[in-house]
């Protein structure tokens, strides 16, 4: 029986005539019984179509480089790694990814390259794919080349290799992107929960006043409807007559309107407001009425108007322009003031018949001051005078006898006349100066003020007088006079002024007369021209009963001006 030797490798060869792939082996035939090693006379040539094997081998090389083509390309991270972690495999992908080439990773344990928060969870992921259990993308932190981390999410296989032996395949995307997003629309959502939750609250509290406001609505329309009724009751009885125009036709009176006109109240409505004025009060204007819902009444005006029977009244009236949705009306009140008219004109008669009087009590008061002053100077004054030369005459015929030395105690009865005369001279110059009559107003004030200086010499007195006294009325110079006399007793009483300027012109045609000084002043809060004062009273009658006017200014610590001006028509004598 023959024997075959061991083949030694095929060769594959190409049949181009057969268009065949041919594995070609060789093998040595041997005799049974010759002896191994030995020559050998026949050879055994067998030829194998592997036409379909190759074609096969050629599709597989195709597609592990169409397999290694996709996996280079591929934006994910795969990697091969044993359950322990040693990566085997990484793809180009862990250039972008990691930052770094997959040579650098290849040896290196995976679970060092996650973050220590998420490596025990990882690992027990791994766990679980052991053992066959479905398992959901894993996410966890991965750290790059320069040291970041990088959140990522994985989903590991289990394969197994050329060796039979099981590895795993983990594919890894970079979801830091979509990480901050997800972060971005937490915040959001927390934030829109957050709005959801304020405005919830908000729309509760709403609700709730709402509710408050429905409650408060029904409260306010029963107020309404009783402040309707209380004020109708006060409409109806008020003192005020209260009446609504439109188109100049009166549409509501209330009854005292009627009560003022003497007309029935049903007849008022619908007459023309002007038939129940005075024909000269018909074309009265309001000009400051304003027109809206909110009524402003007018400045009231005082009228004349008619009752039923022809009889006159005084009226204070004041409108308000009111618009509503039925069109504009006039709201006027009126009050009856014509007993105040009749006591205001009284009051006025009184008050001119008073001024009257006061004037011609003045008058008389300065001609009995003239009198007495008269009677001072030429009677009392002159018999003192004839009593001191009587005792002078008896002194000098007694002198060098007995009897002169016993009448010398006359000698000091001698000056207390003389100081008697003296008094009863200034007594006299100040009731009346005769200087007034004699030289005149100018005269008068510059002997005034050498008399008030020579009294008060720490008082410091400048005067201007700048006037054409023969122009002045007589009667106003005395008016001049008594007010710079009560001036300046003032100033000496109250001021404790160091200095006077008194000032008199004519001026625009009006005789003006100031009288300021330094001294403490007073306030003007106090009214002291209203009050207890006479002086101040007297020199503001003295002024106005002259047609002039009279004006006083003064504070604490800045002293007082006293400013009076009297127009041409009531100083002059005649105007130019």
């Amino acid at each position: 029986m023959a024997r075959v030797a061991t083949p030694a490798n095929g060769l594959r060869v190409y049949d181009m005539q057969l268009s065949r792939y041919l594995r070609i082996s060789l093998s040595s035939l041997h005799h049974a019984g010759a002896k191994l090693g030995g020559e050998c006379r026949f050879s055994l040539f067998v030829a194998e179509d592997v036409t379909c094997r190759v074609g096969l081998d050629r599709k597989a090389s195709a597609s592990e480089e169409k397999l290694q083509l996709l996996v280079d390309s591929v934006s994910d991270l795969i990697v091969q790694h044993t359950a322990a972690g040693i990566m085997h495999y990484l793809s180009p992908a862990s250039q972008v990814l990691l930052g770094c080439e997959p040579e650098a990773l290849l040896g290196a344990n995976l679970f060092d390259q996650i973050h220590a928060a998420e490596r025990g969870r990882f690992s027990e992921r791994m766990r679980h794919v052991q053992a066959g259990e479905f398992v959901e993308n894993n996410t966890f932190r991965i750290r790059t080349a320069a040291g970041e981390w990088c959140w990522v999410e994985a989903r590991t296989h289990v394969i197994v290799n050329a060796a039979g032996k099981g590895e795993y395949v983990s594919i890894i995307r970079d979801v830091s992107e979509r990480r901050r997003e997800d972060e971005i629309a937490l915040e959001y959502s927390k934030k829109l929960e957050h709005e959801v939750a304020r405005k919830t609250e908000q729309l509760t509290m709403v609700i709730d006043m709402l509710k408050q406001q429905i409650e408060e609505n029904e409260r306010d329309r029963l107020s309404l409807e009783a402040l309707g009724r209380r004020y109708t009751s006060l409409v109806e009885n008020t003192l005020t007559g209260i009446y609504l125009q439109q188109e100049n036709r009166v549409v509501f009176c209330n009854e005292r309107f009627a009560e003022i006109f003497g007309f029935p109240r049903d007849e008022i409505a619908g007459m023309e407001l002007s038939c129940l004025l005075d024909t000269k009060e018909r074309e009265t204007e309001f000009p400051d009425l304003d027109r809206g819902t909110n009524v402003s009444m007018s400045k009231a005006n005082v009228i004349e108007g008619r009752r039923s029977g022809g009889e006159r009244i005084w009226m204070k009236m004041s409108q308000a322009m009111l618009e509503t949705d039925e069109g504009e009306y006039v709201l006027g009140n009126v009050i009856d003031v014509s007993e105040q008219m009749r006591i205001q004109e009284e009051l006025q008669r009184s008050e001119k018949e008073t001024h009257q009087l006061s004037s011609l009590l003045i008058t008389a008061q300065e001609n009995e001051r003239k009198r007495i002053a008269n009677e001072l100077h030429d009677g009392i004054g002159q018999r003192l005078s004839a009593i001191k030369f009587s005792v002078e005459d008896v002194l000098r015929s007694a002198e060098g006898t007995k009897e002169g030395r016993s009448l010398e105690r006359l000698q000091d009865v001698v000056g207390k006349i003389r100081d008697t005369i003296e008094e009863v001279r200034r007594t006299s110059m100040d009731l009346r100066p005769s200087i007034l009559d004699d030289l005149g107003l100018v005269a008068t004030i510059n002997w005034f003020c050498r008399e008030f200086g020579s009294m008060f010499p720490e008082i410091e007195v400048d005067k201007t007088v700048d006037i054409e006294e023969a122009a002045l009325r007589d009667e106003l110079k005395v008016v001049v006079f008594r007010i710079m006399q009560e001036a300046f007793h003032n100033i000496t009483k109250h001021a404790s002024a160091r200095r006077v300027e008194i000032s008199l012109r004519l001026q625009d045609k009006a005789l003006e007369l100031c009288i300021q000084d330094n001294g403490c002043g007073f306030d003007m809060g106090l009214d002291v021209t209203s009050g207890p004062s006479l002086g101040l009273k007297s020199m503001r009658e003295r002024a106005e009963l002259m047609g002039g006017h009279f004006d006083i200014r003064s504070a604490s610590g800045t002293g007082t001006q006293i400013h009076v001006r009297w127009p041409g028509y009531a100083a002059l004598l005649q105007l130019d």
